[in-house]
């Protein structure tokens, strides 16, 4: 079983709310009381505090000093508020977090102790979800890691649990339900037309005709002949069931067998498996789940003992997941 490391307890949500909800009101009160208390020293002079070119009398001095220190502090206080939630939302964006981690308290507190913040984290968010790397795909690796761990429990002497197959019916128990893509490698007849151009006038021009002509049929002959040629066809990502026996894949609309005790050869490569057959076109399967179809194979055509001696499963075994280099059981061989 692998660990899941827990989701991120996002404290610094709790932390924000609650010191905004406590700067945000005193910065407040206390530019008003400073600003309030500075006005009214001023008036008792005959001055206003909104003038601009007015002198600050010696006794204002100490409580207008106070307010220009808080009028700093405010102006600080929101940018460092904005810049930081600007590179968290960022942050948090590009790393697919639900916005605010989805503390909708919490998120909602700082919205009204502090809007600027919580829109500079939105703006923030924003971008880093747009700049945001592609989500990793994982299921490869994971695979392979099934593959290994099921190979090690069963060389260890465990036995395969079967697994539920909704709609397939067969007597025999199932031991890997899953969606691969199919292929099968054959060669086929194909038809083509040659074409023949009757050309009137300058000598020129019906060699230049003629040559056209001929040059058609022959890239005509070529597609057709690298068409029939041998290669993959029937591509399909289809569903592909195992049991003790037989593999079955659903293509196109029908349920294929293919008796394991008639697998002649079988190859392991990066993506899939291929399985080779005296009396039918090579069948490859490729997905995530193939290595595991490798594991069950060898366990059920040539028993336990198998699991650590056929060689088209030595990269399964590897500690760590290399690219697998194609290689054949001579156990395999008919």
């Amino acid at each position: 079983m692998s660990f899941v490391p827990p989701p991120p307890k996002s404290r610094h949500w709790s932390f924000t709310a609650v010191a905004t909800a406590v700067a945000t009101p005193a910065l407040v009160w206390g530019v008003d009381r400073s600003y309030r208390s500075t006005e009214q020293c001023m008036r008792a002079f005959g001055l206003s505090i909104d003038d601009p070119d007015v002198d600050i009398p010696d006794a204002c001095s100490e409580i207008s000093a106070l307010l220009g220190l808080l009028i700093l502090l405010t102006g600080a206080y929101v940018a460092a508020m904005a810049i930081t939630g600007l590179c968290v939302g960022f942050v948090e964006g590009r790393r697919r977090r639900g916005f605010g981690h989805r503390r909708w308290l919490t998120v909602t507190v700082v919205g009204i102790a502090a809007p600027w913040a919580v829109a500079a984290y939105a703006a923030g968010y924003g971008v880093g979800r747009l700049l945001r790397p592609p989500a990793v795909d994982t299921s490869w690796a994971d695979g392979r890691d099934a593959a290994r761990r099921t190979l090690e429990f069963l060389a260890q002497g465990g036995l395969p649990g079967a697994v539920p197959a909704p709609g397939f019916l067969t007597g025999e128990p199932v031991f890997l339900d899953a969606r691969l893509h199919y292929a099968r490698h054959y060669g086929t007849e194909v038809s083509y037309q040659q074409t023949s151009t009757v050309a009137f006038g300058s000598p020129a021009f019906v060699t230049g005709a003629l040559l056209a002509n001929a040059i058609g049929n022959s890239n005509a002959r070529s597609r057709a002949v690298r068409m029939a040629s041998p290669q993959w066809r029937d591509h399909e990502f289809t569903r592909v069931v195992l049991t003790p026996s037989r593999t079955w894949c659903y293509s196109f609309g029908r349920w294929l067998s293919f008796d394991h005790t008639a697998v002649m050869e079988y190859h392991l490569d990066p993506h899939g498996v291929v399985l080779l057959f005296a009396d039918t076109e090579p069948l490859r399967l490729t997905g995530p789940a193939a290595w595991l179809h490798a594991v069950f194979f060898a366990y059920f055509r040539f028993g336990a003992p198998a699991l650590t001696t056929a060689t088209f499963l030595l990269p399964i075994g590897a500690a760590q997941s290399p690219a697998a280099s194609t290689a054949t059981s001579p156990s395999t061989s008919g």
